[in-house]
């Protein structure tokens, strides 16, 4: 029996606890964690503000896929190494990630939204600094989407594109990346097609300093701060 007990220990424990409304919270812990997670209908919820998504462990791979209107995905992260997709097709979306521990060391992120009015917000290492992001933003809207990246990590690279009808109005984003630069460090890539855009973007570290902007539609507001 005490063999068992520490081999479960050793593998994790994972408690998923179905609620009303299609509701999802899971608290996890352990290394090696494949989790796929898929929701279809109004309201889906995967963790919300009081009580979030908690995963917990190096070498995770994760996916979430929900399809509807008015979808919460909040989810507290704390492992060294992850690679995480999510995916949302629907309007009214919200998500908030948060991996603000001493982890956070090899992130590969990427979040594919379309629908309209998404609230996306994705926090790394905002503690300590990650060694390493890699982060695919893609979203596409009818309306007008709320995005805020903050990234603090020695080699940065993330790639934002954003689209939104022409004629309605814009989107707003804001992007900061921070840490240590050097030997191919930060890099943010942000494309934003569509009118009344407000982009707000801060890059800082030693060196290797890179942003490349693309936008097309008008009244747009870019505002780009950048220091070694």
């Amino acid at each position: 029996m005490t063999s068992n007990i520490i081999k479960m220990f050793l593998l994790g424990w994972l408690i998923i606890t179905p609620a009303v409304a299609n509701d999802i919270y899971i608290q996890q812990s352990g290394d090696n964690l494949d989790l796929d997670i898929t929701q279809d209908g109004q309201n889906n919820v995967a963790g919300n503000s009081t009580t979030a998504m908690s995963l917990t462990g190096d070498n995770m791979t994760f996916s979430i896929s929900q399809v509807g209107n008015t979808n919460v995905i909040e989810a507290t992260i704390n492992g060294a190494t992850y690679t995480g997709n999510i995916n949302l097709t629907g309007g009214l979306n919200t998500v908030d990630l948060d991996c603000a521990s001493s982890n956070c060391d090899t992130v590969s992120m990427s979040i594919d939204v379309t629908g309209d009015s998404a609230d996306v917000t994705v926090n790394l290492g905002s503690t300590a600094d990650a060694s390493d992001y890699v982060g695919t933003i893609d979203i596409t809207s009818a309306a007008s989407e709320t995005f805020t990246l903050t990234v603090n990590a020695a080699a940065a690279d993330a790639d934002i594109d954003i689209s939104n009808a022409t004629g309605l109005t814009g989107n707003t984003s804001s992007y900061t990346q921070t840490g240590d630069g050097d030997s191919a460090g930060h890099s943010l890539k942000h494309s934003h097609t569509g009118d009344g855009g407000v982009i707000t973007m801060s890059q800082s570290g030693i060196y290797d300093n890179k942003i490349d902007v693309t936008t097309s539609g008008d009244n747009a507001a870019i505002d780009i701060t950048q220091s070694d």
